[in-house]
């Protein structure tokens, strides 16, 4: 087999803005997009497999194969310009195929790479050609399923630590948008750390729910369920809508195997661990460990809930009922141990408001993280709830009524029993959260206000072209929907062939529910030339380099007869007439056999 070279990946295209009448625009610097691959185009493709010892992309060597998914196969590549081995997911071609999958991938592309956390693998790039393929950090060190099958189980302590790391990860994927969808053993490798031994890192995010979609559109195998029966939230079997909370269930599932061994369910075949995962409850934990902590089963009971309402609504706040079970380990030593490894370094010029700060900064760190912490009871018997925001001097309603301080500030003196917090700052979309507090109890609430936001639908004349938000896609042509921060700036952008493209920079101060884009003809009638060869060669259009290296997706050209000529790095050349009319697009073929226009 003949090793892949530069001439399978597609250099960047984007959209036409040189003022230059009849030249091209798109120079070497755009970046192509899965979303956007012309039609034409993406029916050339004809990957072909793949073998150990292949370059893809110019620099990306495939040393070893990983596997094969719903989604393609997987390999450990060296990137070759600087020596450093990555996970490589290259895509199925049948996938690419499908407008509405390459729409959806491309988004949940950009969210994958939105996620930074130490726990999560790292998302480094999307290569978009013959292959077209994901690049990931590659992360050293034997999976979780690779850990249980040696260890069987692991010491509670060891289990807890582990699932709090990963309620954080995956706390800071959903602040993202992406819900994983596919948390299991096997998705989860411990990587030695110097600091703390062993750090574990989630892997495979969002391509679950991709696969999920392309299975919907008929794009794989009828009646295959995506997603792994041991893990499955009841929803996510049931074809319902699926949320954040689908990912607690299924880490809920993991915790509990870490603790005992097993799942929570276990079958014959897939049908009967489905079908125990909607109707049945798993075995209690005092099965499997000597006297195991109330909070320790209650937290699990929880994540395990059959109904996403009952369950916690947010891996913040399932790491924080982590974080809240008893250390015993600790001895008799009293009333929290953490106190006496806990350390404030405070510098030198903080203010009191800045002290102040600090100091319910530790409360809440011995509360057991961010969100909602109980602290325990107060020896005076009174009920309290200490409130902080992110950013701080938010103001607050209680019960529907405002109290005189802004955060942060303590609420003594409260009636037990259920209540309603209110916070609210600025522009900050408004946050509002439920609280029940018993006699006596003192309980931490640390919210973060988001910026608000508005949508604006956009509408075009005329209509049907597309529309990019700060250089993001949106869903659909116009008229279509988007949504926008109102304390940013933002640039909106609407192009549709035939027509000038259009930009307006939207502002803090706009807020009209509907935007009208009136578009422009082209100055000068244009039409679309694709060119390839059989290797990676330089593009010249009537004698100027175009920017462009083959294969290239769509030169935008005037209308008329063009000279196209393709250049490689041995000085060989091979040119050819191509005519061009409006609104056209001509697929060119160039190789030193001859030359075609399809």
């Amino acid at each position: 087999m003949s090793k892949r070279t530069d001439k399978d990946w597609l250099t960047p295209v984007g959209p036409s803005s040189d003022p230059e009448e009849g030249q091209p625009a798109n120079r070497r610097s755009g970046a192509s997009r899965v979303d956007t691959l012309p039609e034409d185009f993406v029916k050339l493709l004809n990957q072909g497999p793949l073998a150990i010892g292949d370059v893809i992309a110019g620099r990306y060597k495939l040393m070893e194969r990983l596997g094969d998914g719903a989604m393609g196969q997987v390999f450990v590549a060296e990137n070759l310009a600087i020596g450093r081995r990555v996970a490589v997911k290259v895509l199925k071609t049948e996938l690419l195929a499908d407008p509405s999958f390459r729409q959806r991938f491309q988004h949940e592309a950009e969210a994958i790479a939105a996620i930074e956390h130490r726990n999560v693998a790292r998302f480094l790039d999307l290569v978009v050609g013959d292959p077209t393929f994901l690049v990931m950090e590659y992360v050293r060190g034997p999976t979780l399923d690779q850990v249980l099958e040696k260890e069987k189980k692991l010491d509670t302590w060891r289990a807890i630590n582990i699932t709090k790391r990963l309620c954080w990860a995956l706390e800071a994927a959903h602040q993202a948008g992406v819900i994983h969808r596919d948390i299991k053993p096997s998705n989860v490798i411990l990587s030695p750390d110097t600091e703390n031994q062993e750090e574990p890192k989630l892997i495979d995010f969002g391509l679950a729910k991709l696969a999920h979609a392309a299975i919907k559109a008929g794009l794989t195998r009828t009646g295959q369920i995506v997603g792994t029966p041991e893990y499955m939230a009841p929803e996510q079997i049931a074809n319902k809508a699926v949320d954040a909370r689908a990912d607690v269930y299924a880490l809920g599932c993991l915790f509990y195997e870490l603790l005992t061994g097993r799942p929570p369910f276990e079958g014959n075949d897939d049908v009967q661990v489905l079908y125990q995962q909607l109707h049945d409850n798993p075995q209690p934990l005092d099965k499997f460990l000597p006297n195991p902590q109330r909070e320790l089963k209650n937290a699990l009971t929880r994540a395990l809930a059959k109904k996403p309402e009952d369950r916690f609504q947010s891996m913040r706040e399932m790491a924080m009922a982590l974080e809240a079970i008893p250390d015993e380990r600790m001895g008799d030593d009293q009333t929290n141990p953490r106190i006496n490894t806990m350390r404030v370094r405070v510098p030198p010029r903080f203010t009191a408001r800045a002290l102040r700060t600090i100091a319910l900064a530790a409360v809440l760190a011995l509360a057991g993280g961010f969100g909602l912490g109980r602290i325990g009871r107060s020896a005076g018997g009174g009920t309290a709830l200490l409130l902080v925001s992110t950013p701080g001097g938010a103001s607050v309603e209680l019960d529907g009524k405002p109290i005189e301080e802004t955060t942060p500030t303590t609420l003594r003196g409260l009636q037990p029993g259920p209540h309603s917090v209110k916070m609210r700052k600025g522009k900050m979309a408004v946050v509002e959260r439920q609280v029940t507090l018993a006699i006596g109890e003192r309980a931490v609430m640390n919210v973060v206000l988001p910026p608000a936001s508005h949508q604006v639908e956009v509408h075009s004349a005329p209509e049907g072209a597309s529309v990019l938000l700060d250089g993001k896609l949106a869903v659909g042509e116009t008229p279509t929907m988007i949504e926008v921060s109102d304390d940013e700036f933002h640039e909106l952008v609407v192009q549709k062939n035939g027509f000038e493209i259009a930009m307006k920079a939207l502002t803090p101060d706009d807020h009209d529910p509907m935007l009208r884009v009136s578009l422009t003809p082209e100055r000068q009638p244009r039409g679309t030339l694709m060119v390839d060869s059989n290797g990676a060669a330089e593009v010249w259009i009537d004698g100027v380099d175009s920017g462009y290296t083959t294969p290239t997706l769509g030169i935008h050209v005037s209308t008329g007869m063009h000279s196209v000529e393709v250049r490689d790095g041995s000085n060989g050349k091979v040119g050819s007439k191509v005519k061009i009319e409006q609104g056209q697009t001509v697929r060119l073929l160039l190789s030193p056999g001859g030359a075609k226009a399809p």
